[in-house]
This record gives C-alpha cells, sequence and structure tokens, in this order.
C-alpha cells in the first residue's frame, strides 16, 4: 500500500513538473500576429479553451458543414468551437451537474470526444483568458484543417450530429474524433491547432494557463 501510494505521489509531481517544463518551451517562437487577416479568439473559461471563428468565411462556412440542429435558429456572425470529452460536455451542461464519476472518468482513462459548436453574435473582449489574434489567409485554413479533423464523419464524409443533446438552440453537438485523458485534454487540443496555424505555443500543455502565456509573449 505504501509503495502504491508512493507511486502516485511520484507520478503526479512528475505530471506537474511536465505541464512547468514542456508549457514554457516554445513552438513557433518567432511567430508574430499578422497586422491584418481573418480575426479570431481564443477564449477559455478556466477550465476549456475554445476558438472564436467567423461563420461563413471562404475558407469554411460552418453553417453547412455544421448547422444547428434546429432550423428556425438564426445564424449569427461567429461560432464558437471546442473539443472535449463527451461525458463533460453531454452530462454537465452546468458546473452543478458535474459528478465526481464524470471528473474521474475524464481524467483517468480515454473517453470518447465530441465536438461543440456554438453561434454567437460577437467576440469577446481580450483579457487574461481570452487573446484576439489576426491570422493570415493561410494560417486561418490551416486552423480550420485541424478543427476540421476533430469531427467524426459518416459514410458520406458528413459531421455526426448527436441529437438533442444541445444546451440552447444555438449550440449542437458533433461526434469527435481521438480520445480524452490526462495527457491528451481539450487544451492540448487547442493549443495544438493553433500550433498547426504556425501560431507560438507551449510545446505541451493540458491546462489553459501556458496557451495564453504563450500568445501573450507573440505581440
Amino acid at each position: 500500500m505504501a509503495r502504491a501510494a508512493l507511486g502516485l505521489v511520484a507520478a503526479g509531481a512528475a505530471y506537474l513538473g511536465a505541464i512547468w517544463i514542456l508549457g514554457a518551451i516554445p513552438v513557433h517562437a518567432d511567430y508574430r500576429p499578422a497586422d491584418s487577416g481573418v480575426t479570431i479568439a481564443v477564449a477559455s473559461n478556466g477550465v476549456h479553451t475554445d476558438f472564436y471563428l467567423p461563420a461563413r468565411h471562404p475558407a469554411k462556412d460552418w453553417t453547412s458543414f455544421a448547422p444547428l440542429e434546429s432550423p428556425a435558429a438564426a445564424p449569427a456572425p461567429y461560432v464558437l468551437i471546442g473539443w472535449g470529452d463527451r461525458g463533460f460536455f453531454l452530462d454537465t451542461p452546468t458546473w452543478d451537474d458535474l459528478s465526481a464519476a464524470t471528473a474521474l472518468a475524464a481524467v483517468f482513462w480515454p473517453t470518447p470526444a465530441v465536438m461543440h459548436v456554438y453561434h454567437r453574435d460577437w467576440l469577446p473582449l481580450e483579457g487574461e483568458a481570452c487573446a484576439r489574434l489576426q491570422l493570415r489567409e493561410a494560417e486561418y485554413r490551416a486552423l480550420v484543417a485541424y478543427i476540421e479533423r476533430g469531427f467524426a464523419r459518416d459514410e458520406r464524409g458528413a459531421p455526426i450530429l448527436i441529437a438533442g443533446r444541445n444546451y440552447t438552440p444555438s449550440d449542437v453537438f458533433y461526434e469527435g474524433t481521438g480520445s480524452y485523458h490526462l495527457l491528451h485534454t481539450c487544451n492540448n487540443w487547442a493549443s495544438g491547432a493553433l500550433a498547426a496555424a504556425g501560431v507560438r505555443q507551449p510545446l505541451w500543455s493540458p491546462f489553459d494557463g501556458a496557451i495564453f502565456a504563450q500568445l501573450a509573449r507573440a505581440r
């Protein structure tokens, strides 16, 4: 029992050490935002990181690729898109709904992923947990391609809707690709998307802090 407890402590210390060390190592360290281009926002609620993107753009029309479930819901100028744990998203519409079983499942073993698409009328203001970026056309297309790969597809190549599980008429869930686990969280996914676009990011960060720290250093 003591040996097992010591092993858990050592594993936890190694995990925290990796967060600190790898989060401080940048990829694309020479990146600088464009003076003009496609405006996006990267935002966190303190746990989960999402992207705010133009709903319609020559690179991607998200309103046709991943439409809302309700045809009566009017599309907005922006979409908020994020990848994450299926149980956490679908079974936890508010923090009050979070159960210990859902939290432990998301952390300690691989669980299926979903994509959340939320239509928004505005971009959030910049702050400690929100950064606006101007992406060059090629950078934005690379970001879009990465996000698209987060959607599971049916035999026709269309994203797979998860019917009836949306929070409001303005959001919708689709089946995701990959698995959520301790070493690959929603923040890892979001950071990987930015890195795929050539944006300065941490080498690895399961939490949001290093994402925004590296973005701040790119200004």
